[in-house]
C-alpha cells in the first residue's frame, strides 16, 4: 500500500444526535465518539421538533473524544441578514459549540461582503472558537483566508489547486474537502462513494494538500461503512 501525508479526518453529519428529548446521545453520536475524529460539523438544533442537537450529553460525549464541534450556520451567499447570522452563531457558541461552519460563503467577495465575513470571523474569534467558511467551489479568492481558519471547497478539492494557484502558500490544515453521493457531486467524483473509494479519495486529498476530508454517501445518515472506513484510515 503505498503511503501518503497524514491529514486530517472531519465528519459531516446533519441528522439527529440525539436519542431523545433528554438530550442523550443517540448511536450516530455514539459511532462519530468512538471513530474519534477531529471535527465534526453538525446542525447544532434539529428541525422538526425544534431540540438541541448538540445537547450537553451529546457534547460531553464528542469533546471527550477530541472532536472540535463545528455548528452549521447558512449565510445565503452574503444576503442572509447579518445580524440574524451574528445572533444564530453567537447562540451556537454560547451553548457549548467549539467553532462555526458558515456556510453558502460567496467564493470572489465584493468589499462589502468581505466586511461582513470578517465581522462573522471576529464574532468567532472573540469567543475563543475556530472558523470554516464553505465556498463549494474550487475557484476561490485568497482574501477568504482572512475570514476562515479552514476554507471548504467541497467536492472540487482535486481541482482546487490549479484552479487556485495561491493555495501552495499555506498548510494543508487550512483546506477542507469532502466526497458524497449528495445529487450533483457525481461530476467531480472518480466513481460513487463506497466504502473502497471512500478511503481513497481521503487518502488522495491529504497527499494534494488539502489536510480535512470526509467521505461519506449522504450528509445526514452515516453509511454502513462508516466504522470500516475510519479503520482502514487509521492503518495509514
Amino acid at each position: 500500500m503505498t503511503r501518503v501525508a497524514a491529514g486530517n479526518l472531519c465528519v459531516i453529519y446533519y441528522g439527529w444526535l440525539i436519542a431523545d428529548a433528554s438530550g442523550a446521545p443517540n448511536r450516530a453520536a455514539a459511532a462519530i465518539a468512538r471513530a474519534r475524529p477531529r471535527a465534526l460539523i453538525a446542525a447544532f438544533s434539529t428541525l422538526q421538533p425544534r431540540l438541541t442537537n448538540l445537547s450537553p450529553q451529546v457534547r460531553e460525549l464528542l469533546q471527550a473524544s477530541g472532536a472540535l464541534l463545528f455548528a452549521y450556520v447558512p449565510t445565503g451567499y452574503g444576503a442572509r441578514d447579518l445580524a440574524d447570522v451574528k445572533a444564530e452563531a453567537a447562540g451556537c457558541l454560547a451553548g457549548g459549540a467549539d467553532g462555526i461552519f458558515y456556510d453558502e460563503v460567496p467564493a470572489c467577495p465584493d468589499e462589502a461582503q468581505l466586511a461582513s465575513y470578517q465581522a462573522l470571523h471576529a464574532l468567532v474569534k472573540e469567543r475563543g472558537g475556530r472558523v470554516i467558511a464553505n465556498t463549494g467551489v474550487d475557484r476561490s479568492d485568497e482574501s477568504l483566508m482572512r475570514v476562515a481558519d479552514i476554507l471548504m471547497v467541497e467536492h472540487q478539492w482535486r481541482t482546487f489547486g490549479e484552479a487556485s494557484p495561491w493555495r501552495a502558500g499555506y498548510p494543508p490544515e487550512r483546506f477542507m474537502g469532502v466526497s458524497s453521493n449528495e445529487p450533483g457531486a457525481d461530476a467531480f467524483l472518480e466513481g460513487a462513494i463506497d466504502r473502497q473509494t471512500a478511503v481513497r479519495d481521503t487518502r488522495a486529498a491529504w497527499a494534494c494538500g488539502v489536510g480535512w476530508h470526509y467521505s461519506t454517501d449522504r450528509y445526514v445518515e452515516l453509511p454502513a461503512w462508516f466504522a470500516d472506513y475510519v479503520r482502514a484510515l487509521r492503518k495509514n
